[in-house]
């Protein structure tokens, strides 16, 4: 295949890049002049992938960041799988055919072997980015499978403390940091000692899982951003929270890498197929069609006698 160009978007005060040949990344994200997504160290060495990544390791060596698919798997590679698997899933970081662009959007495709296929599209907003995506199974078996929106915040959005709104019906599933289920679910946010609710420099690393988020959407808020994620679909009635916040110093991470991860997921856990819990199972001619969007606001803190308000900043 033909390598392809990033395709540039462009709305207002808006920008984006993304790359169709890694995945259909949606990457440098700035939101009048402020990027808002997490960007690796390593971004200008990684090179389109031949093979889907056989480990983790392999596949975070070639992430730049930014927000992308995690599909036909998320997590680990089940290797009892009747197609084989790759981590967080074939397409994560595959080619994908752009078929169609304007100023504003841009649409790609990807299908495996057997004939499972995915459409998305890219475009960017009045104050972020959304994607609309429809998969397809067109095989002739059953495809058991774990979507992921892999949005992973960064930039200037963690510059400082934030405070996370999350719908209080949920239930947080607790993982250990490879995603694994380890404990029972609890309501939100948890024990009030490890301090789910809210995001900063002291942050551990770490990873959760939450069930149930109705209605579909999160949000942080600091004296200096509002973000919001919302999303539609029933594939995804799910969520992970992962918290990086330049804590883990082993390689390649070095103490380097600031990311709130908010995404949307079909599953609440990070043990992919292997795992028979909340897994999609999708028949022969089975569709399935989701939303995501990413709101950001930028705010200035004006100081009064008593009290501070949050005013929109261009």
């Amino acid at each position: 295949m033909t390598a392809q160009p990033a395709v540039r978007l462009e709305r207002g005060g808006i920008s984006a890049v993304v790359l169709p040949d890694e995945g259909g990344v949606l990457v440098d994200l700035f939101v009048h002049g402020r990027p808002v997504l997490a960007a690796t160290p390593w971004a200008g060495s990684v090179l389109p992938a031949a093979r889907p990544a056989d480990s983790e390791q392999t596949w975070v060596e070639r992430w730049r960041g930014g927000w992308q698919l995690c599909f036909p798997t998320a997590g680990q590679p089940n290797p009892a799988a009747a197609v084989v698997e790759g981590f967080h899933g074939a397409a994560s970081q595959a080619p994908w055919l752009e078929v169609s662009r304007t100023a504003d959007t841009v649409a790609l495709g990807w299908a495996d072997h057997d004939r499972l296929s995915a459409e998305r599209l890219w475009r960017v907003t009045d104050d972020g980015a959304a994607v609309a995506t429809r998969v397809h199974n067109a095989g002739d078996a059953t495809r058991v499978l774990v979507i992921a929106e892999h949005l992973i915040l960064g930039g200037d959005v963690l510059a400082a403390p934030l405070a996370l709104d999350v719908p209080p019906t949920a239930l947080l599933r607790p993982l250990d940091y490879a995603g694994l289920p380890e404990g029972s679910p609890i309501a939100w946010p948890g024990d009030p000692a490890k301090q789910w609710s809210s995001v900063d420099r002291g942050t551990p690393a770490r990873v959760t899982g939450l069930m149930g988020v109705q209605p579909q959407r999160i949000g942080a808020r600091g004296e200096h951003v509002e973000v919001l994620v919302e999303w539609q679909g029933s594939a995804l009635p799910h969520a992970l929270l992962w918290e990086e916040l330049g804590v883990s110093t082993e390689q390649p991470w070095n103490g380097q890498v600031v990311a709130l991860g908010i995404e949307p997921t079909s599953t609440p856990h990070g043990a992919g197929t292997a795992l028979n819990s909340s897994l999609v199972r999708l028949p022969p001619g089975g569709t399935l069609e989701w939303g995501v969007s990413l709101s950001v606001l930028w705010a200035s803190v004006t100081p009064s006698a008593d009290t501070s308000t949050i005013t929109e900043a261009p």
